[in-house]
């Protein structure tokens, strides 16, 4: 992206804002030509395919309460993803500085992943979380570069594979971590600018297999894999002065791998115990048939600051979209609407090893309604056992 917009972008701009105008009330911050006209380029300046993605967006980075955070440094984003999660302070990888091209750069070592100790340790919506919270971090960063130099910038990532091998590809973990690599390219299109792959396995062709379908085109087209003369390359493209010693850089640091965090094994004390799921006879069965959603509707008399709706549930196999809105006034009877307010972002999650619980604020008064969205599966049909409950302050 260049940083002078044509007169047909202008109008396009202006059609996408006119179309947007409460979801920019919600976040101002995206209220800037750089920033919408990512999401423009990214879906190939389709405004009517843009509207519904940017919508979501918007709405879920205002449910999970991002917009009004302070994610204005790396360290700062680094211990809003810290608190999501104890077991995903062990996810490899960390945001280190700036390229050359100020983009933002992501050290991810891949190799190091546990992932097969992740999944029976944290729920499914906290790594959406964590991510969404990094991401968001990032574009709060980019944009106040882009406010300063009045040019665009992005992100530049290098994936680092030592270490990987077969038997560490958890086909679960895998299948979770796809899903939301691409809802997360669908929350921030646009913003990656280079990826380099190094210390390739032999097996890189069934893995990038595997990853690529998930990545839009234009991300793919953005991906290097390296060889042997990978350090040159990244001293080349990113700049020595950011790299840590591991990466062929000179920056300083008490140790060769600086401050990225080189991941490990998930202590089984982290595991989940299923023990602590809720007895039987609190939870209620909800079938949810293929192509369907149900819900579940919680209606809340008056305003009462401090109170809260706690839920917690499992998805008997598979995985199903979850949401919570509150319904728009005359829409109680229906599962979603366009002027629902976004309580709860809606994720696909499943309950394999962890299930879902959270509580949100439900100081408004109105009807809440608990959305199991299984309109993705085109044969099977899906069972949740759940438990609702108002917590009064």
């Amino acid at each position: 992206m260049t940083s002078e917009i044509s007169e047909s972008d202008r109008k396009l701009l202006e059609e996408l804002r006119g179309k947007i105008s409460r979801e920019l009330e919600l976040v101002p911050a995206y209220n800037d030509d750089f920033s919408l006209m990512r999401w423009l380029i990214g879906w190939d300046r389709k405004v009517d395919i843009v509207v519904p993605k940017i919508k979501f967006s918007l709405r879920a980075i205002h449910a999970l309460g991002l917009d009004s955070e302070d994610l204005s440094t790396l360290e700062k984003v680094t211990a809003k993803c810290d608190d999501c999660s104890v077991p995903l302070r062990y996810l490899p990888g960390s945001l280190i500085g700036l390229d050359k091209e100020n983009n933002v750069l992501s050290l991810q070592m891949i190799g190091h992943l546990d992932a097969a100790g992740l999944m029976p340790a944290t729920r499914n919506s906290d790594l959406y979380k964590m991510r969404i919270a990094e991401s968001e971090g990032v574009m709060q960063i980019i944009r106040a570069m882009e406010k300063e130099h009045k040019k665009p910038f992005g992100t530049s990532v290098i994936f680092d594979l030592d270490g990987l091998s077969m038997a560490q590809i958890d086909m679960s973990a895998l299948k979770v971590v796809t899903t939301m690599l691409t809802q997360l390219q669908e929350m921030f299109p646009d913003v990656i600018r280079k990826i380099f792959v190094i210390n390739t396995p032999t097996f890189i062709q069934v893995l990038w297999g595997m990853i690529s379908p998930c990545l839009a085109k234009q991300t793919q087209q953005k991906v290097k894999i390296l060889g042997n003369d990978w350090k040159q390359h990244l001293k080349e493209n990113i700049g020595e002065e950011v790299l840590f010693e591991r990466w062929g850089g000179t920056r300083q640091a008490e140790t060769e791998y600086g401050f990225v965090r080189m991941g490990g094994k998930i202590p089984a004390e982290l595991r989940y115990d299923p023990t602590n799921d809720l007895p039987a006879e609190k939870l209620t069965k909800l079938s949810i048939s293929a192509r369907s959603t149900s819900f579940v509707p919680i209606t809340l008399e008056g305003q009462k600051p401090g109170r809260k709706l706690y839920w917690w549930w499992r998805i008997e196999s598979n995985d199903i979209n979850f949401a919570i809105y509150r319904s728009a006034e005359g829409q109680e009877k229906v599962a979603e609407h366009d002027d629902d307010f976004m309580v709860f972002p809606k994720f696909k999650l499943q309950t394999e090893f962890v299930p879902e619980d959270g509580e949100i604020s439900a100081s408004e008064p109105g009807v809440y309604k608990f959305v199991f969205d299984n309109t993705h599966s085109k044969l099977r049909s899906k069972s949740v056992k759940y438990f609702i409950e108002v917590r009064e302050p």
